[in-house]
C-alpha cells in the first residue's frame, strides 16, 4: 500500500510538472508573439516620427537659408549706407577746404589791393594842385513856367523768362507732379546755371525725391546743394532734410550725425531748433 501511494504520488507530480512545463511553453510563445507585435508597432511608429523629424529639419534648413540670404541683403545695405555717409562727409570736408583756400586767397588779394589804393592816394596827394578859385554864382534867369508834366505811373517790371520757368516748375511740385518737377528743375539748372535761384532749384529736386519716397536720391540731391552752393540760404535746410531722409531708411546713426551738424554749424537757424527737437526722439 505504501509503495502504491508513493508511486501514485510520483505520477501526479510528473503530470503536474508536465502541465506546468506546457503552460510555461505556452506563455513563452504568447510573450514572443506579443513582443514581436510590439516591436513591429514601435518600429512603424519610430519610422513615422523619424519621417516627421526629417521633414521638420528640411523646413528648418530652408528657413535658415532664407534668413542667411536676408542677413546678406541687410549687410549689403548697411555697407551701402556707410559708404554713402562716408562720401557725403568727404565731399563736405573737401568743399570746406576749398572754401578756406578761397578765403585765404581773397584775404591776400584784398591786402594787396589795399596797399595799391594807399600808394595811389599818396601819389595823388603829392600831385594835387593849389586851392581852386571860387566858382562864380550861377546866373538867375527868369523863365516862364509851362504846364507841369503829368505824373507818369511806373510800369510793372516784366517777369524774366528765367523767373517764369522757375515758377512754372515750382507749381508742378506744389501740385504733386514730382517727376515733372525734377525734369523741369534740372532743365532750369542747365539753362541758368548761374541764376540766383539755382540753389533753390537743386533743393526742390531733393524735395521732389522725398515726395516720391526715393530717399537715397534725395540725399544725393541735397548734397549737391551743400557742395555747389555753400553760401546759399538753403544749406541748413538741405542738411536737415538729409538727416530726415536717413531716418526714413532706418539709418539712425547717420541721421543723428547730420542733426548735430546742423546745430553745430547753424546754431541760430530755425533748422537748428527742428534738429534739437528731432534728436530727442532718436533712441
Amino acid at each position: 500500500m505504501l509503495f502504491l501511494l508513493i508511486f501514485s504520488s510520483c505520477i501526479t507530480t510528473q503530470q503536474d510538472a508536465k502541465y506546468l512545463n506546457d503552460q510555461i511553453v505556452a506563455l513563452n510563445n504568447r510573450v514572443s508573439k506579443l513582443e514581436g507585435s510590439v516591436d513591429k508597432d514601435q518600429y512603424s511608429d519610430l519610422n513615422a516620427r523619424l519621417k516627421v523629424i526629417s521633414e521638420s529639419q528640411a523646413e528648418m534648413g530652408s528657413d535658415i537659408d532664407n534668413v542667411r540670404a536676408e542677413m546678406l541683403k541687410l549687410s549689403s545695405r548697411v555697407d551701402d549706407r556707410s559708404q554713402l555717409v562716408r562720401r557725403t562727409v568727404e565731399r563736405d570736408t573737401a568743399a570746406q577746404d576749398a572754401m578756406r583756400a578761397g578765403l585765404n586767397d581773397l584775404d591776400k588779394r584784398t591786402a594787396t589791393l589795399e596797399k595799391e589804393v594807399k600808394r595811389i592816394q599818396e601819389y595823388l596827394k603829392q600831385q594835387a594842385p593849389g586851392v581852386p578859385a571860387k566858382k562864380a554864382p550861377p546866373k538867375v534867369t527868369t523863365q516862364v513856367k509851362g504846364p507841369e508834366p503829368k505824373a507818369t505811373v511806373p510800369k510793372e517790371k516784366p517777369v524774366s523768362p528765367e523767373k517764369q520757368l522757375y515758377d512754372m516748375t515750382h507749381a508742378k511740385y506744389r501740385d504733386g507732379k514730382y517727376e515733372e518737377a525734377i525734369t523741369g528743375f534740372r532743365g532750369f539748372l542747365r539753362k541758368y546755371p548761374k541764376s540766383d535761384l539755382a540753389d533753390n532749384a537743386q533743393f526742390w529736386i531733393g524735395e521732389s525725391y522725398m515726395g516720391l519716397k526715393q530717399y537715397e536720391k534725395a540725399i544725393l540731391a541735397y548734397q549737391e546743394v551743400i557742395k555747389n552752393y555753400p553760401k546759399g540760404n538753403k544749406v541748413p535746410n538741405a542738411i536737415l532734410r538729409q538727416a530726415i531722409a536717413f531716418y526714413e531708411i532706418k539709418d539712425k546713426t547717420s541721421s543723428r550725425l547730420l542733426l548735430k551738424k546742423v546745430i553745430k554749424k547753424h546754431p541760430n537757424s530755425s533748422e537748428a531748433g527742428v534738429a534739437r527737437a528731432k534728436l530727442k526722439t532718436l533712441k
